[in-house]
């Protein structure tokens, strides 16, 4: 079978299969990112967060400078916290500045903490592996799943690239899930909420960060869609049946 042909003209199994390769094989590493008709330095359209624009950016401004500089106090503050989390894990302090905005600096090690991840990975060795392996079984789960990644972020530096490397930890992630979580299954909000773990997270701890936040007992926001998947519910059934297993369907 040829690993061009396109996997929504092909049976179930087969666009399943060719899906999963294309993200294995992935983009060539260092090539540039085609903005257009033309290979261009991404660099100089992309911004301090990582979206890449479409006209070249102009030099940073002395008020993008000020707030770079409060930014940098903010950070201070918040390793300060960090190296220190016991003391501070439970504190009206820490509470504040989440609701402040955790600095990008550190928000990976912050999300990390309070999401507990470490000791739920230690409690569960491999499984995340297991999960992925399993999850590409279903190829219908699969399909889904492709579709949106390719619209997730599109103009952030990290998911700019077709079959790229975030890309393909998003689609293992979110496989991987609808086989820890069959009951969620798969939702498109999914995607997007996931591409965010990514942007400070390593794949594993994403993945992890994403059950605590669904099923974990602290949070539990799978029994609160309407928070964490905002306008989805007309579309949830459908998008639902389409991406769960045929035993879990009404």
């Amino acid at each position: 079978m040829e690993m061009d042909e396109d996997p929504d003209n092909l049976p179930a199994q087969g666009q399943g299969n060719i899906i999963i390769t294309k993200y294995e094989q992935g983009h060539r590493a260092g090539a540039a990112v085609d903005l257009g008709h033309e290979q261009v330095d991404v660099g100089k359209y992309t911004n301090n967060l990582g979206i890449v624009h479409e006209m070249e950016l102009p030099r940073v401004s002395a008020l993008e400078v000020k707030q770079r500089r409060k930014e940098s106090k903010r950070t201070n503050k918040w390793q300060k916290m960090l190296a220190d989390w016991t003391k501070y894990r439970s504190t009206k302090k820490l509470s504040q500045r989440v609701y402040k905005v955790i600095p990008l600096a550190v928000r990976g090690r912050a999300w990390s903490l309070l999401l507990d991840i470490d000791r739920i990975k230690s409690q569960n060795p491999g499984k995340y592996k297991v999960m992925k392996e399993k999850g590409k079984r279903s190829s219908r789960i699969i399909h889904c799943i492709q579709l949106d990644v390719s619209h997730t972020l599109q103009k952030h530096m990290m998911f700019i690239q077709r079959f790229g490397v975030k890309q393909q930890e998003l689609c293992d992630i979110l496989v991987a899930y609808s086989a820890y979580n069959p009951e969620v299954g798969y939702h498109r909000d999914l995607s997007r909420i996931t591409a965010i773990l990514l942007l400070c997270l390593p794949e594993e701890d994403a993945f992890w960060a994403l059950t605590q936040l669904l099923a974990g007992e602290r949070h539990s926001l799978q029994y609160s869609t309407a928070q964490i998947l905002p306008g989805s519910r007309g579309s949830y059934r459908t998008r639902s049946r389409c991406c769960t297993s045929p035993s879990q369907r009404s």
